[in-house]
Formats: structure tokens, C-alpha cells, sequence
């Protein structure tokens, strides 16, 4: 993203201007400024899926191996099964509701011997093997709870034996759970910006996305602002990238006299980052950057930017047909992304 190395630093009212290396403005305190031109570019061409049945309109994926698990939330049952070698839809699991072995709103937590879900509309949390998705015939969780934290509306990650976050609450970005589900306290600090925001504005300015390595680096990746701030497990910033294209959302709050809560300024309402996933020691991330209320805006990004977990640019992966989630299975070198043009579609990229 366009380095601005502009750090507009709100102190007493004022603001200071301070010099982000040689490169452009920019706008957040103890960032470093990305640009395209960090990353190594390779164009990548996709392919559809040919599946026997139709995808649906699934909103989320993950890669097993040969097996494909799609969430789908308009459809009798959420989680749909495929062949990635056979091209065949194998099973369908769970339907939606506040039973037991029910789920309303499930996110994929991704671990290595086994899967989790998290139903955000409920906060519970529930362990699988990774055969009873293809050969139960009805998911019975081998593990159930709640998180100590109700209405925790945010995708989880793990951390070794922990799971983090994003907040959506002033106090702090991130919140880290136990093994159990208990709360053990907020993580990070929202960024300092050009904005002096209200509570609500910041929460709503800084919406995120977590990912992480399964061991000891988590990233939270904004939704608003092409920042992103990767974090160690004990909660460290380890590296602020702002880039490549140096934006932020500006937010202001509303009372209407029915209810309180800010919205985009209009001019400035513009997609970063979103659907990232670790894979091993790197972080893949899908780039938008389109401005939301211009003619012909979409989900559908064309840019995967990979980095260390360190947070040094690596790749930048264009694609020939746009995505809106993405899995990887990079024993297999592939990349599979859920596309809506002009119909819902799997679309499969060699890399």
C-alpha cells in the first residue's frame, strides 16, 4: 500500500508530523509503510471447480487435504462436503438452531489434528474429528463451552492452547481465552490515527479480522484501513504495515433519537483487508481496496499479500478472477477462493 509516512499524532489538541523513513505520509504511531513495489508480484490464473452439485452460497471455506468444508447459512444445512479429487459433494452436517449439535452463525477455527467451530450468535465453542465430518451422520461435538465473554461477535484463532479475538469493545482490540473458555484478559492497543474517535467511532473504524500461526503469532488485519498489526503471544506488538495504498475510513458517531451509532464518512468508505489465514511461517491475506460507494463495487479482491510473521513482504499474488475467502493447502500449492461472478463458484489457483 502506498507508503504515507505521515504519523499524525493527536497530543493537547495538536498535531504533530513526523517522518515514516523516506517514503510517503503516513498516518499511525510505531508503523512501518509497505508499498507494492516491497512485494515479489506473480499473476496467477484460476480454474472453476467442476463439482457434480452447486456450491451454493457458501461464505466461508477450509482445506483439508482432499476435503473441501463450506459454510453455507441459506441452506437447510450449514456445512456442505466435497472431493477436491472426485469433484463430488460427499455429505452435508448441521443444521441451524440453538440445539446441542446446533449451530447459528459457525466461523472454522483451524487446528492440526482436529476442527473447531465457533457459533458467534451464542459463543460456544465445539471440537470435532476430522473424520466425523465425512462419516458421522450427524456431528455430535467431542468438546463443548462458552466463552466467559457473551456477544463476542468476532472470528477466533489459536494459540497453542489459547484462542484470540477482536474485541468490538473500547477497552482493548483483542481479547485472548483459555482452554476452558475463560477470559484471561484484553490484548493490544487500538492504533492512534488522524482521528480523535469517540469510543464507538474507533471500535467501528478499527473492525478486524484475526489469523494466526497456531503457536505464538496472532494478526489482526483491518477491514477499513490497510493496517495491520501482528502481535506476539503474550501480546507484544511485534510489527505495525501500513500499506500498500496508505488509507483509513473515517467514522462519525449519530444519535437519530432511536439509537446511537457512527457511520462511514461516505467519501472515505474503502475495503482493506480481510480473510487472512496462516500458512505455516507466513501470513496470506486478501486485499480489496475499493471504495464501497463507487459503481460496480464488490466483495471480490484480486491481491493476496503474503508475509513473514515477522511482518517482512514476501509475495503478491494477483488473481485473474476475485475472491472473497480463501484456503490454502500449501503441501499441494493450491489456493481455493469462494467467487460470486457471475454465479457462486469454487475457483482453484496453482501457485
Amino acid at each position: 500500500m502506498k507508503a504515507y509516512i505521515r504519523i499524525l499524532v493527536v497530543i493537547l489538541g495538536g498535531i504533530s508530523f513526523v517522518a515514516c523513513g523516506n517514503k510517503v505520509e503516513s498516518v499511525y504511531q510505531d508503523e512501518t509503510c509497505i508499498e507494492w513495489e516491497d512485494f515479489e508480484s506473480q499473476e496467477l490464473t484460476g480454474s472453476e471447480i467442476a463439482f457434480d452439485e452447486p456450491v451454493m452460497q457458501p461464505n466461508q471455506l477450509v482445506v483439508m487435504d482432499t476435503l473441501l468444508i463450506t459454510i453455507n447459512r441459506k441452506t437447510e444445512k450449514l456445512l456442505h462436503l466435497f472431493n477436491l479429487n472426485t469433484k463430488k459433494k460427499i455429505g452435508e452436517q448441521m443444521t441451524m438452531g440453538e440445539g446441542p449439535n446446533e449451530m447459528i452463525s459457525p466461523s472454522f477455527i483451524l487446528g492440526q489434528d482436529s476442527v473447531r467451530l465457533y457459533d458467534m450468535v451464542t459463543s460456544t465453542v465445539c471440537t470435532y474429528g476430522v473424520g466425523e465430518f465425512v462419516s458421522a451422520p450427524s456431528l455430535v461435538p467431542s468438546r463443548r463451552y462458552k466463552l466467559s465473554e457473551a456477544d463476542f461477535f468476532s472470528e477466533l484463532v489459536l494459540l497453542k492452547d489459547k484462542l484470540v479475538g477482536v474485541s468490538y469493545r473500547p477497552d482493548a482490540p483483542c481479547y485472548m481465552f483459555n482452554a476452558a473458555g475463560q477470559k484471561l484478559g484484553a490484548v493490544g492497543n487500538y492504533p492512534e490515527g488522524p482521528e480523535a474517535y469517540t469510543d464507538l467511532e474507533r471500535v467501528d473504524a478499527y473492525r478486524a479480522i484475526p489469523a494466526s500461526n497456531g503457536n505464538d503469532r496472532f494478526a489482526v488485519c483491518h477491514f477499513f484501513t490497510d493496517l495491520i498489526d501482528i502481535y506476539s503471544d503474550s501480546g507484544k506488538l511485534v510489527k505495525r504495515l501500513y500499506g500498500p495504498e496508505h488509507f483509513f475510513t473515517r467514522f462519525t458517531e449519530f444519535n437519530d433519537g432511536v439509537r446511537i451509532g457512527s457511520r462511514p464518512k461516505p467519501d472515505y468508505y474503502r475495503d482493506a483487508f480481510y480473510s487472512p489465514v496462516g500458512v505455516g511461517d507466513e501470513l496470506w491475506v486478501l486485499y480489496n481496496g475499493k471504495f464501497v460507494n463507487k459503481p460496480g463495487y464488490n466483495l471480490l479482491a484480486k491481491d493476496i499479500l503474503v508475509f513473514s510473521w515477522e511482518g517482512a513482504p514476501l509475495r503478491h499474488y494477483i488473481l485473474n478472477d476475485g475472491v472473497s475467502r480463501i484456503a490454502v493447502n500449501p503441501e499441494k500449492r493450491k489456493i481455493y477462493g469462494i467467487s460470486s461472478n457471475p454465479e457462486y463458484h469454487i475457483v482453484e489457483y496453482s501457485y
